[in-house]
């Protein structure tokens, strides 16, 4: 269990936050910039080992609230908003939630109006469906863990109606080891049962998100094609879906994606309304320091994608970047994205400009811990205080804390 008065600890703003890169910006559009005065940090006490982290309102109460897995404990973290960046664990959080929790999908899938979560449950065959009281309470689903025929587990989730806007959710996991993705068929009732398996590229180890990339009003799917054994593939896959159950190839899919593809991140980047991706590397395979760089790929609607000018973008400091995540971290209708490095006690924010390309800003996180340095870090963006710009919500695992960077700037 955490302390009850986790959200109590808060950071001087122009101590935590003042960090200044000096360096040659090696992507054309992208230029440095400075953190001072962009965010207020908060950070939260919580135990065990906070990795994948997302935001939803969970007790119908209008305000966002924060869901963190902890992977070696096996459980779920659940802190309630109140709407002005303070947040307190939810009655009974932590919960129960498999084997080493890997990725966080939200939905309703009991149809009585709260939402629920799935998660994969990292070297076993199961993913967990918990099912929320719509007051951020969580109770495994009558017959969770449900089991699938992923090899050799599932990483990540997507979640969606797959089989068509009138059906219920359903879910979509990775098979990398036999170079699929598989479907899990919702009930509306609770239940996951096992579907097809999709052809899916080489597959990865990372989580795969879902977006309608061709604008036909049916969710596709993207998944960077790196996994263990398959190195320097350097292309990502998008499968079109068909509303009925079924994904085929995009039309020139797999895409090039920069070295060793490894996390994705799904947003409007050129602001099109068609959702583009951010394309991380995984470090420690890249052979060459200089190919360690957020790729941007631009969606053209109808499910092929290619490089926004100036990308890939380089990571200054960041030699292992981990994840990646979209918004509008300062309120100017110009969307943004922040990079999370493993081994760091920093982030990257890539502020975008209105004439195009990006501001890196380098960002000392705080996280509480005796070493500063963060192993792994999540990310998650969302106006927690509706002011109209995003704030960032990071879990540091070694740390035990979950730190919000509150925006400083929008309405």
């Amino acid at each position: 269990m955490f302390p009850r008065n986790a959200f109590v600890l808060t950071c001087l703003l122009s101590l935590a936050l003042l960090v200044l890169w000096h360096g040659p910006s090696r992507g054309r559009g992208q230029s440095p910039s400075s953190a001072a005065g962009l965010f207020t940090p908060v950070v939260i006490p919580v135990g065990a080992d906070p990795g994948p982290v997302a935001v939803a309102d969970l007790n119908h109460d209008g305000r966002l609230d924060i869901i963190a897995a902890n992977p070696n404990a096996g459980t779920l973290i659940v802190l309630l908003g109140d709407g002005q960046g303070h947040f307190r664990p939810a009655p009974g959080s932590p919960f129960p939630a498999g084997h080493l929790p890997n990725d966080i999908g939200i939905g309703d899938f009991d149809g009585d109006g709260n939402l629920d979560l799935v998660i994969p449950n990292h070297q076993t065959p199961y993913v967990t469906l918990l099912l929320g009281d719509g007051k951020g309470g969580f109770r495994a689903a009558p017959r969770s863990p449900f089991a699938t025929t992923s090899r050799p587990h599932p990483h990540g989730v997507a979640v969606g109606r797959f089989c068509g806007a009138a059906m219920p959710l359903d879910v979509v996991i990775d098979s990398w080891g036999s170079n699929q993705v598989e479907l899990l068929v919702g009930d509306g009732k609770g239940n996951l049962t096992v579907g097809p398996l999709f052809p899916a590229g080489p597959g990865s180890d990372a989580p795969l998100r879902a977006a309608d990339f061709d604008r036909n009003g049916t969710l596709d799917i993207v998944m960077p094609n790196l996994a263990i054994g398959h190195w320097n593939v350097n292309t990502v896959s998008i499968l079109l879906g068909d509303g009925k159950c079924g994904f085929r190839p995009a039309p020139g899919s797999p895409f090039a994606a920069g070295a060793e593809p490894w996390s994705v991140a799904v947003g409007d980047l050129n602001r099109d309304g068609i959702p583009d991706l951010v394309i991380l590397p995984y470090g420690p395979k890249v052979s060459d320091p200089r190919q360690v760089a957020a790729t941007v790929l631009l969606g053209d609607g109808k499910g092929g994608f290619a490089p926004l000018p100036g990308s890939p973008f380089s990571l200054p400091g960041c030699e292992s970047p981990y994840r990646a995540a979209v918004g509008d971290v300062n309120g100017d209708g110009i969307p943004d994205f922040v990079v999370t490095c493993m081994q760091s006690d920093s982030i990257l924010l890539f502020r975008g400009q209105e004439q195009g390309g990006f501001q890196v800003v380098p960002i000392k996180v705080p996280s509480g811990g005796s070493k500063g340095v963060v192993t792994e870090r999540g990310v998650a963006l969302a106006d927690l205080t509706d002011k109209g710009s995003d704030d960032i919500v990071l879990t540091n695992g070694d740390a035990g804390t979950v730190t919000v960077l509150l925006s400083s700037r929008g309405r």
